[in-house]
């Protein structure tokens, strides 16, 4: 791959931030194996209680299917994911209220071009981000309203990414970096 900002920050080590200003708060495995995460410094949520992990492996890989073509990256994929989402939900888990044993995980990813570096999203699943996928039964029980021809649609919250605060970013990093050890 000529240019590909993903596969550049594969090589950044842990607690290094990328161009973009996500923190790098996980690796796993090698340049041909290895999966990292960065903890992105802007959310679709509420910015004050909200996060953005992004997984991705080391190697440019294109389709979720490439995971399957070695073993050892196959392994390293779960080992990733599962350290990622527990320690989300132990993030998640200590801002819930008082006896509230809710942990709600979202996870997005999404191979839709050809070149592009494949990649999954994990966020507290709440508020604006929170709303049903379109493969989510609840989705099928979203009003349906019809525009001036005719068409079918749903309406949704619209979701804008807003930036963390620098001191936020710091907090969070460094203690996702602890849970992930």
């Amino acid at each position: 791959m000529e240019s590909c900002n993903l596969c550049d920050e594969s090589m950044i080590k842990v607690g290094g931030k990328t161009a973009y200003g996500a923190v790098v708060i996980y690796r796993v495995g090698d340049s041909k194996n290895g999966w990292f995460a960065t903890l992105s410094p802007k959310t679709g949520g509420d910015p004050k209680i909200d996060f953005t992990i992004q997984m991705m492996p080391c190697r440019h890989l294109r389709f979720f299917s490439e995971i399957n073509s070695d073993p050892e990256l196959a392994v390293n994929y779960g080992v990733a994911f599962a350290k990622l989402t527990c320690a989300a939900g132990k993030i998640v888990e200590s801002a819930n209220e008082e006896g509230k044993k809710l942990v709600p995980l979202g996870v997005y990813a999404k191979c839709k071009h050809p070149d592009e570096h494949i990649h999954f999203k994990i966020f507290p699943y709440r508020g604006n981000i929170g709303q049903p996928f379109t493969t989510d039964s609840s989705f099928g029980r979203k009003t349906i309203y019809r525009d001036e021809g005719g068409q079918e649609f749903v309406k949704f919250i619209p979701v804008k990414k807003e930036d963390l605060i620098k001191k936020r970013i710091k907090e969070l990093s460094d203690e996702l970096i602890k849970w992930l050890k």
